[in-house]
């Protein structure tokens, strides 16, 4: 099944590839101008399992595409994680995240944070907020916007989901309604009808007609302009 499924993802990845996506913008302000050296937005990406530790497809260049919308310093962090079909592999994401967060928050305590999240990235960052005694208080004030994408921990009932998803239907490991309820108003959560990571279901059939229905639809819907709206709108509040 392993094997399946990565022949499926490179698969349906190759085919997104040969879309148009945004465009990378060339330059994003460097936040060593400030006199601090802390940018004004940090953008912080999680990947999804099988893509590359940097240059995923969908949270890349959404998060460049924020950062220069934002018009303000910012950086953009691709969280290093293995991002694998490991067992421990989420696990390290969420405490990498976690000390991330926390660190972050502590050295530059007027930034603002947004998070990215695509399938297994967007069950770390679900679980690293839900873990809310392991986040300080001034990391969890200073997250600003959180978009997550084809996430396993998919809440059919929440307030906050944005898709085309059948609400009676929620993701493989779905998180008790109200989980994040504390971040309802930063957050977030698409996900496809035909997406069986967010809708239950066998993961490896979400891959079939990829491009429309499945696990990779964000990589070419809007749902990727809408989540820059909304962070977009975060940010300026």
């Amino acid at each position: 099944m392993r094997g399946r499924m990565r022949i499926l993802l490179a698969a349906a990845l190759a085919a997104v590839a040969a879309q148009t996506l945004p465009a990378l913008p060339s330059a994003v302000a460097d936040p060593t101008t400030r006199p601090d050296g802390c940018a004004e937005v940090r953008v912080i990406t999680v990947r999804g399992t099988f893509e590359p530790q940097f240059g995923s497809l969908l949270l890349t260049p959404l998060g460049w595409r924020i950062a220069q919308e934002s018009g303000r310093h910012t950086t953009v962090t691709e969280l290093e994680y293995p991002a694998s079909r490991d067992p421990d592999s989420a696990a390290r994401g969420t405490a990498t995240l976690t000390a991330l967060l926390n660190e972050t928050a502590a050295a530059c305590p007027d930034q603002q944070l947004v998070l990215l999240g695509y399938s297994q990235g967007a069950s770390v960052i679900g679980t690293t907020l839900q873990a809310r005694t392991a986040l300080t208080a001034q990391a969890v004030a200073r997250i600003d916007a959180i978009a997550l994408f084809g996430n396993p921990l998919f809440n059919g009932a929440e307030p906050y989901d944005r898709g085309t998803y059948e609400p009676a239907l929620s993701g493989t490991r779905s998180l008790p309604t109200g989980a994040l309820a504390e971040y309802a108003g930063r957050l977030r959560d698409f996900c496809h009808a035909g997406d069986r990571v967010c809708q239950g279901g066998d993961p490896a059939a979400g891959f079939a007609n990829a491009l429309t229905y499945g696990h990779v639809a964000y990589f070419v819907n809007d749902t990727r302009d809408q989540a820059a709206a909304f962070v977009r709108e975060q940010l300026s509040r």
